[in-house]
């Protein structure tokens, strides 16, 4: 490979890895309008799986910790906190975490779910007694 090819062979990558990132953001936008419109709150324990590694650690650890700013989430998971800033700001856009106000500083907690109460069947009785009796 020549020097030339090198150096269009590395613009290329850059200007893949940058439409990967636009993908992501845009996937990141539809999906939080998605959820919005179905009336979705906070983040089910099960969706965590779900996350990407960096967004699963700011969740995980707002809900060791409760309450964090970008400074403090980034001192404490190693991370730039412009990139600690953008995630949370798309966890907020899906209402996995709330962003408040404290003391004009901007701070981030866990969102959790609540579950949907199940429907439990008008027969509910004749049909344990029936079990009963067998």
């Amino acid at each position: 490979m020549e020097d030339g090819d090198t150096e269009t062979y590395l613009f290329v990558l850059e200007e893949i890895k940058g439409i990967r990132q636009r993908v992501d953001r845009i996937e990141e936008v539809l999906n939080a309008k998605v959820e919005r419109a179905r009336g979705k709150k906070g983040i089910a324990v099960t969706e965590l799986l779900d996350l990407r590694p960096p967004h699963r650690r700011i969740v995980l650890e707002l809900t060791k910790i409760g309450r964090a700013s970008p400074a403090e989430l980034s001192e404490k998971l190693g991370m730039e906190e412009e990139s600690v800033r953008g995630i949370a700001e798309s966890l907020v856009e899906r209402g996995y975490i709330n962003e408040t106000m404290e003391k004009g500083e901007r701070k981030y907690e866990v969102a959790i779910a609540r579950k949907k109460p199940k429907k439990v069947p008008l027969n509910i009785w004749s049909a344990l007694e029936k079990k009963v009796r067998q």
